[in-house]
């Protein structure tokens, strides 16, 4: 959401198709969408290109954001679908080689609560994501994800049931 004078003065930069503009508004998000990144690729080089890929984007596609005070959403949005692009893209490369799938940062440390998001559905784990790791509400993550907040509402119950159980070590962990 546009919050502060100084974010309105950045976007009627932006919307007028400044570069540098764009760049200024990431690079005071830039930790925030980092670990919305971070959490779905898990690998610094693909991060780098989902910021690249989304601030062209934000820059082409200014002139279709139809409302000043979602920018944040919608640039979320596209940051969001640009993560589900390149995860995508992985998997089918790791599917057709598989021998080449070895990714070094696949044996780096992680926390254990990343570890046991990954072994969540999708659907679930980017609304665990956006709720406790970036603290938006349900009604922008709706937003974001384009979805009712009834939906965001239950899979968002859906996924914290299921994650407790994964971390109480459950083997029914269908739900």
């Amino acid at each position: 959401m546009i919050t502060s004078i100084s974010d309105y003065k950045i976007l009627k930069k932006i919307k007028k198709q400044d570069m540098s503009a764009v760049m200024d508004w990431f690079n005071t998000r830039q930790s925030k969408y980092y670990k919305i990144g971070w959490a779905y690729l898990k690998s610094h080089q693909d991060v780098e290109d989902v910021f690249h890929n989304t601030i062209i984007k934000v820059h082409d596609k200014i002139g279709q954001l139809k409302e000043d005070s979602y920018f944040e959403s919608w640039v979320t949005s596209i940051f969001i679908n640009e993560c589900r692009s390149i995860y995508r893209k992985r998997k089918t490369e790791e599917m057709e080689n598989p021998e080449d799938s070895l990714d070094i940062s696949q044996f780096q440390n992680k926390l254990e609560i990343l570890e046991d998001l990954d072994q969540l559905d999708q659907i679930y784990k980017e609304i665990i994501i956006l709720k406790y790791l970036q603290g938006y509400s349900q009604k922008e993550i709706a937003i974001i994800l384009k979805l009712p907040v009834g939906t965001v509402k239950s899979r968002l119950y859906r996924g914290l049931l299921t994650l407790r159980k994964i971390i109480e070590g459950g083997e029914d962990i269908e739900v």
